[in-house]
């Protein structure tokens, strides 16, 4: 139980429920129904754990004078890629779906 626990707060585990926390917070604000509340919470979920580090130098440039734990704006970080990501993930499907429509291959090089 207590490997559980320091599993539990270790950074990975609290970046996700930050980012699914930031998921909930889409939802309600949006009144989406329950199905894609859910689906906010899990997509925010996973997009905080492998993309906050993304977003994690543009937090800390710009909150580093005001939130002087880096834990805090690693979370912060986590939370708000929880807010935008399903919007990520939406823009990069569309355009995922607009380029196979035409027909264009993302490698666009010449294969001689």
């Amino acid at each position: 139980m207590s490997a559980f626990l320091a599993w539990l707060l270790g950074d990975k585990p609290q970046i996700a429920i930050a980012g699914a926390l930031g998921g909930m917070v889409r939802w309600m604000t949006l009144r989406d129904n329950w199905r894609d509340g859910l689906i906010a919470i899990a997509v925010g979920a996973i997009c905080a754990v492998y993309l906050s580090p993304l977003a994690y130098p543009i937090i800390d440039v710009v909150l580093r004078n005001i939130i002087v734990d880096a834990q805090a704006r690693t979370l912060l970080s986590g939370f708000m890629v929880g807010i935008g990501g399903i919007g990520v993930v939406g823009f990069v499907m569309d355009l995922w779906k607009a380029r196979r429509k035409k027909g264009v291959k993302f490698d666009d090089r010449d294969e001689n």
